[in-house]
C-alpha cells in the first residue's frame, strides 16, 4: 500500500516537472529573436541571384528583421516581397528554433527556386532572358545561362508571341535543343538558324508552321544526310510549306 502511494506521488511529481519544463520552454521560445538568416538556393536552380543578393533583398523587405522576436516575423509578407523579383519563381520562408539545454536561437530559413530561361535575346538595345512561361528575366554579369541565343530584329513582344511556342517545343526535344544553337531574326521576321552539327545555315522563314518545318528537316537529317554527308550542304531552305531546298557547298 505504501509503495503504491509512493509510486503515485513520484508520477505526480514527474508530471508536474514535465509540465513546468514545457511551460518554461514555451515562455523562452516566445521570446526567441531572429539571430540568423540562412538562404538556400535549389540545387537545379539557375543562380541569377546568389545567396548574398537574396539575403539583401530579405533585409530590405524588413529592415528591423533582427530586432524582432521570431514569432513576430511575417513570413508571408516577406515571401510576397521576394516574389516581386521576376528572377524568383518560388520562395518558402520558415521559422526555426535551434539550441540545447534551454539556450535557444532563432533562425529564418529562406528556400528559393529561380526561373529557368529557355532563350536569351540580344538585339543591340536589350539583353534579357525569357522562361517557358514568357516571364522576362534580366541578364546578369555574374551568371550566364546556356540557352538558345536570339539576335537581330527580335524584341520582347516578338520573342514572347512568335518565338516562344516554337522554342518551348525545341526545348522539350533533346535533338533540337542540342542541334539549334542560335536564331537570327531579319527585319521581315524570318529566321536564320545556326546548327551545332553539319555547319549548315537553316533558312527557316517565319516561325509559323514550325512543327511541319521541323518534321521535314528531321526527315532530311534521317534520310538524305547520312548518304551524302553532314557537310555536303551549306544552306537548307524551309521557307515554303512541305518544301526543302538545299544548296551544295
Amino acid at each position: 500500500m505504501f509503495k503504491s502511494l509512493l509510486n503515485i506521488i513520484l508520477v505526480g511529481v514527474l508530471v508536474i516537472f514535465v509540465l513546468a519544463s514545457l511551460a518554461f520552454s514555451a515562455g523562452k521560445l516566445s521570446k526567441v529573436g531572429c539571430d540568423e538568416l540562412v538562404v538556400k538556393i535549389a540545387e537545379d536552380s539557375p543562380r541569377f541571384l546568389d545567396e548574398e543578393e537574396i539575403e539583401r533583398l530579405v533585409k530590405k523587405a524588413d529592415a528591423k528583421l533582427f530586432e524582432k522576436q521570431l514569432n513576430e516575423i511575417n513570413t508571408e509578407a516577406l515571401e510576397a516581397e521576394l516574389k516581386k523579383e521576376t528572377t524568383i519563381k518560388n520562395v518558402e520562408i520558415y521559422r526555426r528554433v535551434t539550441g540545447e539545454t534551454m539556450e535557444f536561437k532563432g533562425r529564418l530559413l529562406v528556400e528559393v527556386e529561380q526561373r529557368s530561361p529557355v532563350l536569351r535575346v540580344i538585339n543591340g538595345k536589350e539583353d534579357f532572358y525569357l522562361d517557358n512561361e514568357g516571364v522576362r528575366i534580366p541578364s546578369s554579369r555574374a551568371f550566364t545561362a546556356k540557352v538558345l541565343l536570339v539576335s537581330g530584329h527580335a524584341d520582347e513582344k516578338f520573342a514572347r508571341e512568335q518565338l516562344l511556342p516554337m522554342i518551348n517545343f525545341m526545348d522539350e526535344d533533346e535533338f533540337w535543343k542540342a542541334q539549334i544553337e542560335q536564331i537570327q531574326v531579319n527585319k521581315n521576321g524570318e529566321l536564320l538558324m545556326a546548327t551545332l552539327v553539319g555547319d549548315q545555315l537553316i533558312e527557316f522563314g517565319a516561325p509559323s508552321d514550325y512543327l511541319i518545318k521541323f518534321r521535314n528537316l528531321k526527315a532530311l537529317y534521317d534520310q538524305a544526310l547520312p548518304k551524302v554527308g553532314w557537310e555536303y550542304y551549306s544552306k537548307i531552305n524551309l521557307k515554303y510549306t512541305n518544301q526543302v531546298v538545299c544548296t551544295k557547298k
